[in-house]
């Protein structure tokens, strides 16, 4: 392997505090549990119409920045770009 394709080792204290937050693990539970790329969109449906989308969008930047999940695909949705995530 090399070094680029390496697997960083897994570091659960600095995901902990990012992880604790309720909707974010509502969000990694979700994304286990079905199996499949989801979008905010999918997630609020999933999750129920009591999170609006910006905050799901939110949620799912700051898991992504700590790499808690991966972008899968984007595409043309309505006049926006869909992203798909994957955990």
């Amino acid at each position: 392997m090399s070094e680029e394709s390496e697997a960083r080792p897994f570091d659960g204290d600095a995901l902990a505090p990012l992880l604790v937050h309720p909707i974010r693990t509502q969000i990694v539970e979700a994304l286990c549990w079905i199996g499949e790329p989801l979008s905010a969109s999918d997630l609020r449906q999933l999750l129920g119409e009591r999170f609006t989308l910006q905050c799901l969008s939110y949620h799912l930047v700051r898991l992504l920045e700590v790499e808690a999940i991966e972008k899968v695909c984007e595409r043309p949705a309505r006049g926006t770009i869909e992203v798909f995530y994957s955990a």
